[in-house]
């Protein structure tokens, strides 16, 4: 092996190939009931107004394969502001964190549900009122700090 060969491989050894990141204990989530409020992503998502395009979803393989057995498979597209999503901080402040970045304990955390179902039932864009956090309030105690 040529000298300068084995000098460059040398060197990249000694560097590392990834940033190697602390540690995080896992979630407990021992006695939790977890409730995902995705909505969902179909033709009837409601996107950012300038989105070149709305949700788009082809059916790749529905059936039995050439080799005999069943496969299903889609591909989707999506403009990234519709429906539930999280804006990351570099979306209107450069040089912030993508949503890569933020440690998934930042996005979760306790809470209590105040259904208004019936009153958005009764009305599609009715919002969550301080006579309704009040209410629930009165009869559940103060919702928790966190």
């Amino acid at each position: 092996m040529p000298k300068r060969t084995l000098l460059a491989l040398s060197l990249f050894a000694t560097f590392p190939l990834h940033a190697a990141e602390p540690a995080r204990p896992p979630i407990d989530l021992t006695g939790v009931r977890v409730v995902d409020l995705t909505h969902s992503f179909d033709d009837k998502t409601i996107y950012w107004p300038t989105a070149p395009t709305n949700f788009q979803l082809n059916r790749l393989s529905y059936g039995k394969s050439e080799a005999g057995f069943f496969y299903a498979a889609n591909s989707f597209c999506t403009p990234e502001h519709g429906g539930t999503h999280l804006d990351a901080p570099i979306h209107f402040a450069e040089g912030r964190r993508t949503a890569d970045e933020i440690p998934v304990e930042q996005l979760i955390g306790p809470a209590v549900v105040i259904d208004v179902s019936a009153k958005a039932a009764a009305d599609p864009d009715y919002r969550l009122t301080a006579e309704d956090v009040k209410a629930w309030e009165a009869k559940h105690g103060a919702v928790p700090q966190g």
